[in-house]
């Protein structure tokens, strides 16, 4: 066996309780939740406001860039409902983890009480929207983005906006002979879905400063329903799950490994690597007993301690 400091390099960490481990493990699943269901009220808002805003400061520079406001109009849309309104269901599903796998803030927020987990993924592994048997994809659209890190600082931001549209100035020249030889601005949509995608990518990445101690990476799925005359919900029900939280009936998604589709209608095994353990006075029994209902799930990894002395 490799050392654990290698086995583990590289990977991203989910934190979770003993109960919400096993569910883990034992049905090779992970719950992907609407953003507007998360801890921070301004999710997903602070991004389309920031989007907004830059959006407009270059049109000002450059007219050209104004034929874009209508991406950006979309963008403002798929946000929650704002704090007077509640959080709606959007169409932004968020997995979250850790770049470390031993932080306090993390163990004293998701951990729950006694001792708790954190799972640790491999980020290459892409994974799968888990349907029923008989789900359709064809009339949903549903798009995931890679592990990627959450952008605290107002340089970060910045800096992620302009990933965003400095490369735009040729696809803007495109689009403008597009209209010139008569096509509509409906026709953009295709040709900027690339635009479109790295925006609703900000959007989800960018988290008010006052969570930087989480040192949070996503997994994003972005999702609806194609519009039809017997379509009434943008949230697909043979994929869309609720469960009852504080904030109200919260709509996620089933994620599950091994399949290369965007949609998969059987569970596979998770890209579980490591398993790490909080601070915790139990001894090497208790260690001992983790890794044995790992394996008997299917999962031979390591299993590490916290080195963190902190006592409860």
């Amino acid at each position: 066996m490799e050392p654990t400091e290698t086995v583990t390099d590289g990977l991203v960490w989910h934190y979770t309780d003993g109960p919400g481990l096993l569910s883990i493990v034992q049905s090779d699943t992970l719950w992907c939740t609407a953003s507007s269901f998360l801890n921070d009220a301004g999710e997903v808002t602070l991004g389309a406001r920031m989007l907004v805003e830059e959006l407009q400061r270059r049109t000002r520079e450059d007219p050209r860039y104004e034929m874009l406001l209508p991406f950006a109009d979309r963008a403002e849309d798929a946000r929650p409902g704002g704090p007077d309104q509640g959080p709606s269901p959007g169409t932004f599903f968020i997995l979250s983890a850790a770049r470390s796998r031993d932080l306090l803030a993390m163990w004293r927020l998701y951990g729950g009480r006694g001792e708790s987990y954190a799972v640790g993924l491999d980020p290459e592994q892409e994974l799968s929207v888990l349907g029923r048997a008989d789900s359709d994809p064809h009339d949903v659209r549903v798009q995931r983005w890679p592990w990627r890190p959450v952008r605290y600082s107002a340089s970060d931001q910045q800096l992620l906006l302009d990933a965003v549209f400095d490369e735009l100035p040729e696809e803007l020249r495109i689009a403008q002979r597009h209209l010139a030889d008569g096509g509509g601005a409906e026709d953009l949509v295709a040709p900027l879905a690339g635009l479109r995608d790295d925006m609703e990518a900000a959007l989800m990445l960018i988290k008010h400063e006052g969570f930087v101690d989480e040192r949070e990476t996503r997994y994003c799925v972005g999702m609806h329903q194609v519009p039809s005359a017997a379509v009434t919900s943008t949230l697909p029900p043979d994929l869309t799950r609720f469960r009852p939280t504080r904030y109200g009936m919260a709509p996620y998604l089933v994620l599950t490994g091994g399949a290369g589709t965007p949609v998969a209608t059987q569970a596979q095994p998770l890209p579980i690597r490591a398993v790490a353990v909080s601070p915790s006075p139990n001894g090497q029994a208790a260690t001992d007993s983790i890794r044995a209902a790992l394996m008997a799930a299917g999962y031979d990894v390591p299993v590490i301690r916290s080195r963190i002395p902190f006592r409860e």
